[in-house]
């Protein structure tokens, strides 16, 4: 009877033992990021961002050199620290230029794509910066830093053919 009466009592926290080891589970958490000797951070809405061109219409492209309406978006740079002596930014956009116009970004080709336009960068002023190589030297804000800019579509041939017109640029900083 002692053993009935024992094994009874016993059974509830086997019951329990066994219910918290079905209920376990495993998981992986990466962290990312870097350690930098510059005056600003990259604001982490900036490090990967997407910019929503639109629908252009085809008409508003008649001959090479024409453009959309500008598309506005930002690099904010945060943290910044202009202690060091180091005052401005070089920002110089990277990417695959246009076969037609290299200073402009190459749309992604491929079937359903546009053709006969690029993806053109200009700074806050409105001045064009050419891919892979012009450099937009701005001033930089103690604390917080945002640098303006406009992207558009600009045709490099007289005829636009409708598609797909997407295509990606990385940038890189360098400080003065």
């Amino acid at each position: 009877m002692k053993k009935v009466l024992l094994s009874a009592a016993l059974l509830p926290f086997a019951v329990v033992v066994t219910m918290q080891t079905a209920n376990a589970s495993d998981g992986t958490i990466r962290f990312n990021g870097s350690i930098v000797d510059s005056p600003c951070v990259i604001s982490s809405n900036s490090q990967n961002q997407e910019v929503d061109m639109g629908a252009v219409k085809s008409s508003t492209f008649s001959t090479a050199g024409d453009k959309s309406t500008a598309t506005p978006f930002q690099i904010r740079l945060e943290e910044c620290d202009l202690t060091a002596g180091k005052t401005k930014v070089n920002v110089v956009f990277n990417g695959i230029g246009d076969d037609d116009d290299t200073t402009l970004l190459s749309v992604d080709n491929g079937a359903g794509s546009a053709t006969g336009v690029g993806i053109g960068l200009f700074d806050a002023k409105g001045e064009a910066i050419a891919l892979n190589d012009g450099a937009s030297l701005e001033a930089l804000s103690e604390g917080e830093t945002v640098l303006n800019y406009d992207a558009r579509y600009v045709s490099t041939k007289d005829a636009v053919t409708v598609g797909s017109a997407s295509g990606q640029v990385d940038f890189s900083l360098t400080y003065e």
